[in-house]
């Protein structure tokens, strides 16, 4: 099975590249690492890729996710794999420079996946702007076929089960972090958000204010979920992208133990992965109402 561990990069298409560009500089704090009338790549401060921009004429949205995988699975071996699965798939060039060659393929939601198994980072900037994000956490999707979804990417892909509310929906981890993808049961399918962390509850203090200067007016949060326990906030840019911007989440240190992280404000001791449907649990330990 392949073996993905860490969510890398998102590629949104937009008819608005120069103001998307600003944005994700001036609001998130990332940089350019490449850039085009056409295209842009842009990182953290400490040199992750973690947005490419693409033009479109086109309604804006997101059309592909990039993973990394087990540096010890060759990219002919997750070819192999997943063709295994029925899966066709393509060894090509990536997104990005710093990537390199990928295993380019399309999930049952038709949203192209590229795994890798190498990396080099970009050149760090030293120029403080923006919230300062450090990483893409994770992408979450609106779509009718949610076990579809988490039987391929559990099966296919190496993902774990988090939490669940019933057959409504679904959060997966790859790594040590609550979730990388998560899954939200809707008539259509559309992504829901994307989430990047900050360093603490603090930095989404002042990126909350910040948003506001800059007229990206909240639609909900700060406060703190139950399922994954992560704090967060929400708005929306200019494209109709919501992003969420969050920090302590629930951590699994040792998969063996099969326990997150003990937490002041975990439910349960220990707070294992479970449904929480029936547990009379609100989704959110703040602001229960909130959508």
């Amino acid at each position: 099975m392949i073996q993905c561990r860490r969510l890398a990069y998102a590629v949104l298409s937009t008819n608005r590249i120069d103001q998307q560009v600003r944005y994700y500089t001036d609001v998130l704090g990332l940089f350019p690492v490449e850039k085009t009338d056409r295209r842009a790549v842009m990182a953290t401060r400490q040199g992750l890729e973690c947005v490419v921009l693409e033009h479109t004429d086109g309604t804006p949205g997101l059309t592909g996710l990039s993973f990394e995988i087990d540096p010890n699975t060759s990219l002919e071996a997750a070819q192999k794999g997943l063709a295994t699965d029925g899966v066709k798939s393509e060894i090509r060039n990536g997104k990005t420079t710093n990537v390199g060659r990928v295993v380019a393929f399309k999930d049952p939601k038709g949203t192209e996946i590229e795994l890798f198994n190498a990396i080099s980072f970009a050149d760090a900037d030293l120029e403080e702007r923006g919230v300062g994000v450090l990483k893409l956490g994770h992408v979450a999707y609106n779509l009718p076929n949610v076990a579809e979804l988490t039987t391929f990417y559990c099966d296919v892909l190496g993902f774990r089960k988090s939490d669940w509310r019933g057959d409504g929906a679904m959060f997966l981890r790859c790594g040590p972090d609550h979730h990388t993808v998560n899954f939200f049961r809707s008539d259509a399918t559309k992504l829901h958000h994307i989430a990047f962390e900050l360093k603490d509850f603090p930095e989404l203090v002042r990126a909350s204010d910040l948003l506001l200067r800059k007229d990206y007016p909240l639609d909900w949060g700060p406060a703190r979920h139950t399922i994954g326990h992560n704090c967060a906030m929400y708005h929306e840019n200019r494209d109709g992208i919501r992003v969420e911007f969050y920090a302590e989440m629930d951590q699994m240190k040792d998969e063996a133990l099969g326990y997150y992280e003990p937490r002041p404000w975990h439910e349960d001791r220990p707070q294992r992965p479970k449904d929480w449907l029936g547990h009379n649990a609100p989704r959110n330990k703040w602001i229960p109402s909130a959508p």
